[in-house]
């Protein structure tokens, strides 16, 4: 039966002309969505502090753009710009999103991701021309529980460390504004994904960006946790189910709701078992070496749920693992050969599109 469902994607005629606020436009995802949203005729606005890696970063990539620092925890210069650009719909992706960093700075983890995401809220609230929020979170945020096969929309939040914690109380937050958006007649969701990879991302402690680092200069790839499960989900596959989720929020008539998005539990593989597939696919034999001391904690299988979005959404995957990595090898292949990678970038938008059109068929 579920052959029979036809596949949802994101529509130019809902999207074209939309204003678009995203906190957090300089990232890995952030700057994917821009330029997917671009490509579908949206304006969009963006409203950042930094660029979150250096000295590669995808946005500076993408788009040559003069760049103003902007903090989401300056509430009066947020919400004057929110008002200011009067979007449709804000995508909040700024946020600390590096578990380490979190575990080595606590407190500026919590000011950036609770009160960061009650600052959208607040500001988005008082812009009459804004009807939807969405909430970056992460599949990080649910409480750590040995007993579950996978964590569900309704599984107890919580959290083992400061990043989870953080996203946790993220989650919370936007709940707790669901009386006052309903008065408000706005919505509020909050978008759940596991661990994200894709061409373009150098953000430190991350897996790609560690790989690619070990090939480019012919050394040893130190793991942390080789055994872990995690939600592998290409850039394309997630943003997918944000856009999808707008369009769905946008039209309709509930004031708050969550989603999942990840790969079929089948498909959910250990850190280890990415690597040797990301070094075959390269064909690299680079040494591997396993970290027995880990300076902060992280849990160690995490398998999300994504059965509500299939549902409600008509969202699943589009790329299996092998066009996850083909995707991935070919985005960085082309960089590391100068090609204009914004062009390349909006060709892999396009294929994903007509991927997608072939399973609907």
């Amino acid at each position: 039966m579920e052959n029979l469902v036809k596949l949802n994607l994101p529509k130019k005629n809902f999207w074209n002309n939309k204003k678009i606020f995203i906190t957090g436009h300089t990232s890995f995802k952030g700057s994917w969505l821009k330029l997917w949203l671009e490509y579908l005729g949206a304006k969009v606005y963006g409203y950042s502090i930094d660029y979150p890696s250096n000295p590669k970063n995808l946005n500076k990539i993408l788009f040559k753009e003069k760049f103003i620092s902007q903090s989401i925890l300056d509430f009066k210069k947020l919400k004057k710009k929110i008002e200011k650009e009067k979007p449709d719909i804000v995508f909040h992706l700024a946020a600390q999103s590096i578990v380490s960093e979190a575990a080595k700075n606590p407190l500026d983890n919590y000011k950036t991701n609770i009160i960061g995401t009650a600052s959208v809220l607040e500001a988005s609230a008082n812009c009459k021309n804004t009807k939807l929020v969405a909430i970056i979170t992460t599949d990080k945020c649910y409480k750590e529980n040995k007993k579950v096969k996978y964590y569900k929309e309704q599984s107890e939040l919580g959290g083992s460390e400061p990043y989870s914690a953080s996203k946790a109380c993220a989650e919370l937050i936007s709940e707790s504004y669901y009386l006052k958006y309903e008065k408000l007649k706005k919505k509020i969701i909050t978008l759940r994904a596991g661990n994200v990879i894709g061409g373009g991302d150098w953000k430190k402690n991350r897996i790609i960006p560690d790989i690619l680092k070990s090939i480019i200069q012919n050394k040893t790839l130190y793991l942390r946790h080789p055994n872990s499960v995690r939600p592998w989900l290409h850039v394309l596959d997630c943003l997918n189910g944000y856009l999808i989720a707008a369009e769905y929020s946008f039209k309709g008539i509930i004031t708050f709701n969550s989603w999942n998005f990840a790969p079929n539990l089948t498909n959910q593989i250990t850190v280890y078992e990415l690597v040797k597939i990301f070094l075959v696919r390269f064909k690299k034999k680079n040494k591997i070496k396993i970290l027995k001391k880990n300076k902060f904690y992280e849990s160690n299988k995490l398998n999300l749920g994504a059965k509500k979005a299939k549902l409600e959404l008509k969202w699943k995957t589009i790329l299996n693992q092998k066009k996850t990595v083909d995707f991935i090898f070919e985005w960085y292949n082309n960089y590391l050969n100068r090609v204009n990678m914004k062009n390349f970038s909006i060709q892999q938008i396009k294929k994903f599109y007509k991927m997608a059109k072939i399973k609907n068929i």
